[in-house]
């Protein structure tokens, strides 16, 4: 019987510390993960993008990744693409999943039972949003319906980073005007200046 708890226990040790740790984090470039995790946009102007960023830090490929872009305030930014990057033929299939503004992206999901993410830094995906009224939201993570398998099995640890869309206030007409004026009074003074 000792025996057989033994087996039983070495197995799970086994088991569980083939499992990895897996780090999903944001950044605002494609080409550099460390280029800031803050989004600024202004109300009614253009969208802009953040990326999702993936580092696998052992030799097994991440097989299967089911996300959840997820957003704390409705209302502030919307997503309107979620571009899964597919270098090289990486995922088997891939599906952006449902876009909106709380969640931003729900149970987008990519798979290969061959391949996915080998070890190391890897860019996953480009969420493009844009600007719905004036305020603050934080963008998180969560795994979505299909899970995410490291090696046929579930990560061990999970580190989800954060990231920050900020949607400015379109200045008010008076405030641009008041601006104008001031700007032509100190055209006045400068060519006044001159002419003395």
């Amino acid at each position: 019987m000792k025996k057989l708890i033994f087996a039983a226990v070495a197995a799970m040790l086994c088991f569980s510390s083939s499992a990895q740790a897996l780090e999903i984090f944001l950044s605002t470039s494609a080409v550099d993960p460390n280029a800031g995790t803050n989004l600024n946009l202004v109300e009614g102007g253009p969208g802009g993008s953040l990326f999702v960023w993936v580092n696998n830090d052992e030799p097994t490929t991440i097989e299967g990744l089911s996300l959840d872009i997820t957003s704390d305030t409705p209302g502030v930014a919307g997503a309107t693409a979620h571009l899964i990057n597919d270098p090289g033929g990486r995922w088997f299939a891939s599906t952006p999943g449902v876009l909106g503004d709380a969640p931003l992206v729900d149970d987008s999901n990519a798979f290969n039972f061959f391949g996915g993410f080998p070890q190391g830094l890897a860019l996953h995906s480009e969420v493009q949003v844009d600007p719905i009224a004036a305020g603050v939201t934080t963008v998180g993570f969560a795994t979505g319906n299909s899970g995410i398998a490291v090696g046929g099995i579930p990560p061990q640890t999970e580190n989800f980073g954060t990231g920050t869309i900020t949607v400015a206030p379109v200045p008010e007409p008076g405030t641009m005007a008041g601006l104008a004026s001031i700007a032509m009074v100190g055209c006045g003074l400068v060519a006044r200046r001159r002419r003395s």
